[in-house]
């Protein structure tokens, strides 16, 4: 099985928290990304329900799935992986924020996707390149407004 690897750079004309909170909370998550998301279980962590241990679930119409965030570093790092509903047989996220001036953040975004089937991990990769650097990179215009 081959895991290929997505990498995506964006920079945002916001400060970093208020990058990282718009990425943190799954339902604006999922505005972002023009899916339709809900935080299904909370993290045991009392300052931020979106953090380790919650899961999101997207509902995607011919396959819905769930993520687990796996680490969460205010304001500097979010980390999930697919646990439940895919075929996939791995599937990690990382996101990582910077601070590049007090009004300038850069988010390194990465996803690593494999499949046992052939070409499933490819395919995916690619859609994945196209959707969500398109998806990040309206909401960078939306902050410029």
């Amino acid at each position: 099985m081959k895991i290929h690897k997505v990498k995506i750079y964006q920079e945002f004309d916001a400060p970093i928290a208020q990058v990282w909170e718009a990425f943190n909370d799954h339902a604006n998550f999922g505005k972002m990304m023009g899916q339709n998301v809900d935080r299904i279980v909370d993290s045991p962590t009392a300052d931020n329900i979106n953090g380790v241990g919650s899961v999101r679930l997207i509902k995607l119409p011919i396959a819905p799935f769930e993520e687990t965030i796996r680490k969460s570093e205010k304001p500097t790092c979010i980390e999930y992986q697919i646990s439940k509903g895919t075929p996939l047989h791995h599937h990690y996220g990382s996101m990582q924020f910077k601070s590049l001036s007090a009004q300038k953040t850069a988010l390194d975004y990465s996803i690593e996707v494999g499949s046992k089937i052939p070409l499933v991990g490819l395919l995916l990769k690619i859609a994945l390149q196209k959707g969500i650097g398109s998806s990040l990179k309206n909401y960078a215009k939306r902050l410029k407004k």
